[in-house]
């Protein structure tokens, strides 16, 4: 059965692994980053951070592209997934979400990462998720990332050293 999810309509912040596909927690500071051995960094940010919460504005009005490319992916087409805010209590974290389908205004798909804050889901649940809710989408078109808006929002505070050891982890290119 899969579980679905409520949002609360507040821009929060973003997770990245090393493969490329993480969570995302959220901090009422400033950003900062939770290093855990053997697991991705995870990247905090506070609510009201502007160029997340542009990010996630980005992702919401282009997520018809995404919709679209799924629908009929081409052959050089892979890692469609989506991020979505996971509620546990008083705990938000945005998740990733590998997409297996998409129907009625909806996607269904499988948390891609392991949650850091909330408990109420694991790697592997199935959840469903509407549209409106996402926080992010992205896809890999020929070794290229397409879309990943929050990834690419917190990429961009790195440093150029930060950077390349971000980008040598990531199996796809990033387009500045």
């Amino acid at each position: 059965m899969a579980l679905r999810l409520r949002f609360i309509g507040v821009a929060l912040s973003a997770l990245l692994s090393a493969t490329g596909l993480a969570g995302i927690a959220m901090s009422a500071d400033s950003a900062s980053v939770v290093e855990r051995d053997g697991k991705p960094d995870i990247a905090l940010t506070a609510a009201d951070d502007a160029p997340m919460r542009a990010a996630i504005a980005q992702a919401r009005t282009s997520v018809e592209e995404f919709i679209a490319a799924f629908a009929k992916p081409a052959a050089r087409q892979r890692s469609f997934a989506v991020i979505v805010a996971v509620i546990d209590g008083k705990l938000i974290e945005q998740l990733w979400v590998d997409v297996e389908s998409y129907a009625d205004g909806q996607f269904t798909g499988r948390i891609a990462n392991d949650p850091y804050q909330v408990s109420n889901v694991r790697r592997g649940d199935r959840i469903v998720v509407d549209k409106e809710r996402i926080s992010d989408w992205m896809f890999v078109d020929r070794g290229h990332l397409v879309g990943g808006f929050t990834v690419r929002a917190l990429r961009a505070r790195l440093t150029d050293d930060e950077r390349a050891r971000f980008d040598s982890t990531l199996p796809f290119v990033i387009n500045d």
